[in-house]
């Protein structure tokens, strides 16, 4: 009898056993599940980018759709902060070289369209610093400047193969505009390489960058854009060439 006894013990203790390793693999499971990142979770996007020739530009920003995932129609809200500078030539009673350093920040809302294209319309308050430099000669950093700042982008894919993006971005201070278009076709490895233009304005500057880009090169999280070409201003330059860096990654 108590040989039988054991025997069933062993054989509960064994089922016991078997149970809670089976609850605990389940719940291991369940937890790595709730690791998993889906579309539906992704509500932000952080980027930068990094624009170099004889005139530099250098941004970082977070974009984010509060009440929606990042690819459903809704409010998208956008933070961005850049540096940058602008060889140019200052109109006094004689025509200087000049060197203007620009700080920007805004923060803009507006509503993005996802159904086939991807659509956005955003505005909101625009502030610049700036200081210049006229014949080797530095000129103190200017109070802060604000002003309206409205950004639309567009990225579309005609066909499966092909791409085409514009971003225009204005700003009432110092009447800035700044516009790119760009056309791409698909790549083997699925990034889009294809043609770009640029154009960027203020009251007192003028460029122009004709050049190819590179788009959706996947590594790792991150998904970059890279381009090069050649830039025309006005600062009495005959042309260099620019290169462009940006990134960006959704979370």
């Amino acid at each position: 009898m108590r040989r039988n006894a054991y025997r069933a013990g062993m054989s509960a203790a064994a089922m016991l056993g078997a149970a809670v390793i089976a609850l605990g693999t389940a719940l291991a499971g369940a937890r790595d599940e709730d690791l998993f990142v889906r579309d539906a979770d992704l509500h932000t996007v952080l980027f930068g980018s990094l624009d170099a020739g004889r005139s530099t530009f250098v941004s970082a920003g977070v974009k984010h759709t509060p009440v929606g995932p990042l690819d459903r129609d809704g409010i998208v809200i956008m933070e961005s902060n850049g540096a940058g500078t602008n060889r140019e030539r200052f109109r006094g009673d004689v025509n200087l070289p000049a060197t203007r350093l620009t700080t920007q920040a805004s923060a803009l809302v507006g509503y993005q369209w996802t159904s086939g294209i991807y659509l956005a319309a955003l505005a909101g308050p625009d502030v610049w610093h700036e200081q210049l430099s006229v014949a080797n000669r530095l000129y103190r950093v200017s109070q802060p400047r604000g002003g309206v700042r409205a950004q639309f982008e567009l990225w579309a894919n005609p066909t499966p193969d092909t791409l085409v993006t514009g971003t225009v971005v204005g700003s009432s201070v110092r009447g800035s505009l700044w516009a790119r278009g760009s056309a791409g076709y698909r790549l083997p490895g699925g990034a889009f390489v294809g043609p770009e233009a640029t154009l960027y304005t203020t009251d007192t500057y003028r460029e122009t960058r004709w050049g190819a880009h590179v788009t959706s090169w996947r590594l790792g999280l991150l998904t970059l854009r890279v381009s090069g070409g050649w830039m025309k201003a006005d600062d009495g330059h005959r042309g260099s060439p620019y290169v462009g860096l940006s990134g960006w990654m959704r979370m």
